[in-house]
Parts: structure tokens; C-alpha cells; sequence
């Protein structure tokens, strides 16, 4: 990173903030696409990262990479939205479901479209409840693809530290999404018989 463009953006210069942020750009939008699992969320998740980075500039430390920095910054935005979405799903048609309002399907051939939707839904959903340190690293290497060494450096801890959290993350996703298929089988089930009474 250019120490040089890092003080003239910090002061106001919008030419040097872009020429700091344009390599960055693309990790920032998988980033937010990997965490919200919807593109034009991902785009205004990215966005809004790209404006808290521009006016928490002067915020920046330097006690961890920049890159690191801004990942957290767009990793925020991402939860922000997801806790926002989460409130506003209150007042969808999910009320309508527990209470047993099953609408039919207009096209019964969409059923395996809808049960992967479903379910990248739901690993987000834990994805999103995981502990931070566990969502950066497993999101990092398993997501991003960047190498253990290299996410080490990023995070500012050893790479046996980063192996420990990916590994505790995968254990409890598997562990999270074993326990969400048994109760969306149960509730399929459930269902399956109510509409099959005499």
C-alpha cells in the first residue's frame, strides 16, 4: 500500500482515495457477495463500504494491514444489512408460514431451484452468526480463496491460528445447517401429512 496516497486521501484528496481503493474494488464486491448471497445487495453493501472507508480514513491506524482494515469495514456493512433484513423479514409473509399459510407453488419444476436457494440461504444465515474472528478467516480461505500464509498476514495472527478458526467454523456450520435440515424436514413432513388428512 502507498503510504504517500493513504495521507493525501485522508485529507480530502478523492484522485488519490481512488487510486488506493481501485485495486481493492473487486475483493471488497466478492466480499460483500459472499457474505449476502445477492448481487445487488452485494453492490450497495459495497458501496456503502467504499463511503465509511472514504470518511473513516482518518480512523486508520496502521495496526493491521489497510486491506485487512477495509475488509472489516465492508465485513460490517454486510452485517448491518443482514441485521436489517432479518427485522424487516418480520413483516413478510413468514408470520403468514408459522401460523400455517402454505401458498402454492406456481411452478411445481422450480422445487430444486427453491431447496439450493433454501439452502445458500441458510449457510449464510450461519456464515453471519459465526464468531468474527471465524467468519474473516473461513470467508478468506474458503470463500476468497486466499492462501492460509497470506490471510495470516492479513489478520495479524499465525497461520496455525488461521487453520484453528477455519476449522472450529466449518465444525459449527456443519453442526448449524445438520440441525436447520432435520427441522425443515420435520416441517416438511408436518406439512406433508396436514395436507394429506381426509
Amino acid at each position: 500500500m502507498d503510504e504517500l496516497l493513504l495521507r493525501r486521501a485522508a485529507r480530502g484528496d478523492q484522485q488519490a482515495f481512488e487510486q488506493l481503493m481501485t485495486p481493492l474494488e473487486q475483493k471488497i464486491w466478492r466480499i460483500c457477495w459472499h457474505y449476502v448471497g445477492e448481487r445487488e445487495a452485494a453492490s450497495d453493501c459495497g458501496q456503502e463500504a467504499m463511503l465509511r472507508v472514504w470518511r473513516g480514513l482518518d480512523k486508520y491506524r496502521g495496526d493491521c494491514a489497510f486491506e485487512t482494515w477495509v475488509y472489516r469495514v465492508a465485513a460490517n456493512c454486510c452485517m448491518d444489512y443482514l441485521r436489517k433484513k432479518k427485522r424487516d423479514k418480520s413483516e413478510s409473509i413468514e408470520p403468514l408460514r408459522e401460523q400455517g399459510f402454505d401458498p402454492a407453488d406456481p411452478d411445481p419444476g422450480t422445487e430444486e431451484r427453491v431447496i439450493a436457494a433454501d439452502e445458500h440461504r441458510r449457510l449464510r444465515e450461519c456464515i453471519a452468526r459465526l464468531p468474527e474472528d471465524q467468519r474473516e478467516a473461513l470467508v478468506l480461505t474458503q470463500l476468497e480463496g486466499v492462501p492460509y500464509e497470506t490471510a495470516a498476514e492479513q489478520l495479524g495472527v499465525s497461520e496455525g491460528t488461521v487453520k484453528s478458526r477455519v476449522n472450529r467454523a466449518k465444525a459449527r456450520l456443519k453442526e448449524w445447517m445438520t440441525e436447520q435440515r432435520e427441522l425443515f424436514s420435520e416441517t416438511g413432513v408436518q406439512r406433508s401429512e396436514r395436507r394429506n388428512r381426509p
